[in-house]
Parts: structure tokens; C-alpha cells; sequence
């Protein structure tokens, strides 16, 4: 089902599932070339590709949520454009010298980090609360709630893409948007 940027803007503005996934799938190429360019000029401050990765995933994710489809630019253009602001902030965010401290610091335990920040999980231990969940849980779709669902019950996102009928990707990037969203209120 191809459609252009502004239809499936329209019906992400709806909440339309289908509609967000396909402008993640359509972004992602997009996302992983800009992240490569970006991780060259940034790798020696301690600043990982998924880093990068993570915050142009919520670039996009405004993108999409703030676009004016009565205005002069295209959605490309417009995502683009808070795409390359966000990783221009986060560089500058991260390699200042009000960050130094925390890149060259050295955790005592990473044990102790509720988020595993890697593409695939987020982990949930006795230090999050109910109410911690329900309030991520408040912010999701339904689709995204039975991913989750799923997911911290210990399916992996094959799995999980059998049970809906849907390719791994689709999952995966359900899984993005919980973890911006997770990431927004933590």
C-alpha cells in the first residue's frame, strides 16, 4: 500500500497504526544513512550510533506529530530539517564541556540502569513501579500496548510479528515509539 507523505501524515494524525508504520519504514534508510554521516564526526566523544539512531527517531516521531500540511515545505523536507537539528543539539549536547564529566565517566554498575539501551529492549525491574508502567501504558496505542504487553512477557519480536500477522519490522518499530515515549516521561 505505497501513498505519499501527506496521506499517511493525514492518517498518523488519526493514530492510524498502519500509517506510521509505513512512514517509519519509508524513514528508516533515511535515518541509518544521516546516523552514519553524524557518527563520524562524533564517535571520538564517546557518543554511540544508537544514540544518534535513538534521537532521529524522535525527530521524526515530532515530525510526523508537527507537521502543517497547509505550509510551504514538503513532510521530506520538514522531517529532514528536525531530523539534522536534533542531531546537531544532541552532538552539541553531548560534547560540551558542560558534559565532559559524564563522557568520560566510568558507571560503578550498569546493572542498575532500568533502560538497556540497545535496539531491543527495555527491561522492567523492581525499581519501576505500577504506576510507572501505567503511565507508559497510558501513553500508548493499542497496538503498541499489546507489543509491549508481549514483549516484557519475553516474546521476541518474531514471535510477536506471527501473532499479529505482521513482518518483524513493523514490530520493531512499535517498539521504537515505546521506547521514545518511555524515554519522554523518564
Amino acid at each position: 500500500m505505497e501513498q505519499n507523505d501527506y496521506k499517511l501524515v493525514s492518517l498518523a494524525h488519526e493514530n492510524n497504526e498502519e500509517a506510521i508504520n509505513m512512514l517509519y519504514e519509508k524513514y528508516t534508510p533515511i535515518i541509518i544513512k544521516k546516523s552514519k554521516e553524524a557518527i563520524l564526526l562524533a564517535d571520538h566523544h564517546g557518543i554511540e550510533i544508537n544514540d544518534i539512531i535513538q534521537e532521529c527517531y524522535i525527530a521524526l516521531d515530532e515530525a510526523i506529530k508537527n507537521f502543517n500540511q497547509n505550509g510551504d515545505a514538503t513532510f521530506y523536507t520538514f522531517s529532514m530539517l528536525c531530523i539534522e537539528r536534533r542531531i546537531t543539539n544532541f552532538i552539541k549536547r553531548t560534547t560540551g564541556k558542560k558534559s565532559k564529566i559524564l563522557n568520560d565517566a566510568v558507571t560503578i554498575d550498569d546493572g542498575m540502569d532500568k533502560i538497556v539501551s540497545n535496539y531491543e529492549d527495555i527491561t522492567f525491574d523492581k525499581s519501576n513501579t505500577k504506576n510507572e508502567i501505567n503511565i507508559l501504558r497510558n501513553e500508548l496505542t493499542n497496538f503498541e500496548k499489546q507489543v509491549f504487553d508481549l514483549k516484557i512477557k519475553g516474546y521476541s519480536f518474531e514471535e510477536i510479528a506471527k501473532m499479529f500477522d505482521k513482518n518483524t519490522k513493523a514490530i520493531y518499530n512499535a517498539w521504537e515509539r515505546i521506547k521514545i515515549k518511555y524515554k519522554k516521561f523518564v
